[in-house]
């Protein structure tokens, strides 16, 4: 019983390495090569697409003027009738909106102080 299991194994062997040999290799695809980094632009905004306008609030918010970019950036995506376009200058105005952790941390920050400070007026000790 030992041989002829020893038998099946032996021709089940040539016949899997076959098999493997049979299928069809797996294809892999080609890296698209990534484009030349643009000078003075933030790392996010590398895969916007090149227009005048979209630059200039690039530029804009890359100095610093982001309540420029604010107002400008979502008159921009109103009147440009690119989609990809569009959705740069809302990425750019949604980069100059505050983080809503730090909002939340600074409205409970206030909270506190004005409780803290109520409660000092109100729980004073008479000093005798």
């Amino acid at each position: 019983m030992s041989e002829s299991s020893e038998r099946t194994e032996a021709e089940a062997k040539p016949d899997a390495a076959a098999s493997e040999d049979e299928r069809p290799k797996k294809k892999r695809k080609k890296k698209a090569k990534a484009a030349e980094p643009r000078e003075g632009v933030p790392a996010f905004a590398q895969s916007f697409p090149r227009d005048p306008e979209l630059d200039a609030l690039v530029d804009t918010f890359e100095r610093g003027d982001y309540g420029h970019v604010r107002v400008e950036a979502p008159r921009l995506a109103e009147r440009t009738k690119s989609a990809a376009i569009r959705r740069a200058a809302l990425e750019l105005a949604r980069r100059t909106r505050p983080d809503p952790l730090a909002v939340l941390l600074l409205v409970a920050a206030c909270v506190l102080l004005v409780f803290f400070a109520l409660w000092y007026f109100t729980h004073r000790l008479d000093a005798h």
